[in-house]
């Protein structure tokens, strides 16, 4: 097995979402904005031919590595109500590495179900690996426990830690590598349903912020007043966490 090369490891800086686990194709995607990220993304991710080895750092205090074969994600496909495949168009094909990851999460879910929340259970879904949180998959993945704001919390906004939230906007703006997902909530003032979003890039002269939504392939900005009642949730990491 050989790590992922640099080029292999920015494919999943925009990788297509196609399963409902924005949670994990987000992540993913968070962890090649910062050095020791795409460190992490290496040591992680070994492929060998078709085949990939997948480490998880942190599985209730123990690393564990999956095997993922290539007939494997052949089988990973999306269906539909009839469980019909659907064929994906040229630009939308599925990323390999994210296939290889979304089968290993459907092995670590089948040994430890526990690491699925009861909450993300709920919605139907067609793979153990769709619906999870951020948090969950990133503490497992990199070992190491992200900075988390309102991902659990009640209120479908960031009003109520607007000021903590400011500073964090003001610090991601002067930092050059941060990974961060931002996640909306039920909000009817914006037609949001939950999903997670890529931090891009923070403008602090303008007050913006640039987020990706990996399912639609498009970039979102938001100025913070906007994105304080838009978003949720916040969670990832400052390039210095993953050391």
């Amino acid at each position: 097995m050989r790590p992922l090369t640099f080029n292999e490891i920015i494919t999943l800086k925009s990788a297509k979402q196609n399963f409902r686990d924005c949670y994990l194709v987000s992540a993913l995607s968070a962890l090649t904005n910062t050095a020791n990220g795409r460190k992490i993304l290496q040591q992680n991710i070994q492929k060998d031919g078709n085949a990939y080895c997948i480490r998880f750092n942190n599985v209730n205090g123990s690393a564990e590595s999956y095997l993922v074969k290539q007939t494997e994600c052949d089988k990973l496909v999306l269906l539909d109500k009839f469980t019909q495949e659907i064929a994906l168009p040229i630009d939308k094909q599925h990323n390999p590495i994210i296939k290889a990851v979304e089968v290993a999460m459907n092995k670590l879910l089948s040994v430890h179900p526990t690491k699925k929340p009861i909450i993300c259970r709920i919605p139907g879904c067609q793979e153990k690996f769709e619906f999870n949180k951020v948090s969950n998959f990133l503490e497992m993945f990199t070992g190491v426990k992200p900075l988390t704001l309102n991902e659990s919390g009640l209120k479908m906004t960031l009003i109520k830690h607007k000021n903590t939230v400011t500073r964090l906007f003001g610090r991601m703006g002067k930092e050059n590598e941060t990974g961060f997902v931002f996640g909306t909530g039920y909000n009817f003032i914006f037609d949001d349903m939950p999903h997670c979003l890529t931090l891009k890039h923070v403008d602090t002269d303008s007050s913006k912020i640039t987020v990706r939504d990996n399912r639609t392939m498009q970039m979102v900005t938001n100025t913070y007043e906007h994105a304080i009642k838009r978003y949720k949730f916040i969670c990832g990491y400052f390039n210095e966490m993953l050391k």
